[in-house]
């Protein structure tokens, strides 16, 4: 039954939830870090406060390699685009020290296994999660530019 499926509760690990919790504080808060901190004009007191958060956030997840090499691919990708779409040179420059970085991380973790088990397919707790810290994260954003 496909409806009964996707509401049944998972035997999943609890490490497996923070992990997927603390996706979006990490790769967001990294973001706007290094780019309130390079940014010109922008306050550099929010982007330590932000690269704070991102290093809190992995220090408390369980597979650090999963979250670092998530972020390299997403930033890889993003500055991609945004060069074909802008023709920004910097863009270019992102995106390929990320996509090397993001390379080398792969390859270094060829026979690499989380300490819990992946999962198979998509469940309403995974969602629930995600969502959750997407708004989670928006909130401390909003909180720490007031």
């Amino acid at each position: 039954m496909v409806v009964g499926d996707a509401f049944q509760l998972s035997s999943r690990d609890f490490n497996y939830y923070r992990d997927l919790f603390l996706l979006w504080p990490f790769l967001l808060f990294t973001i706007a870090g290094l780019v309130n901190l390079f940014g010109v004009g922008h306050d550099h007191r929010i982007g330590m406060k932000l690269l704070a958060l991102s290093l809190v956030t992995i220090v408390l997840a369980r597979e650090r390699f999963i979250l670092i090499g998530g972020a390299l691919g997403f930033c890889a990708v993003q500055s991609g685009i945004s060069f074909v779409l802008k023709h920004d040179w910097i863009a270019l420059a992102v995106s390929i020290c990320s996509s090397t970085l993001f390379l080398a991380l792969l390859r270094s973790l060829r026979d690499y296994k989380p300490s819990y088990s992946t999962p198979n397919g998509i469940r309403i707790a995974d969602i629930l999660t995600g969502l959750t810290s997407l708004g989670l994260t928006l909130a401390v954003f909003a909180w720490i530019r007031t």
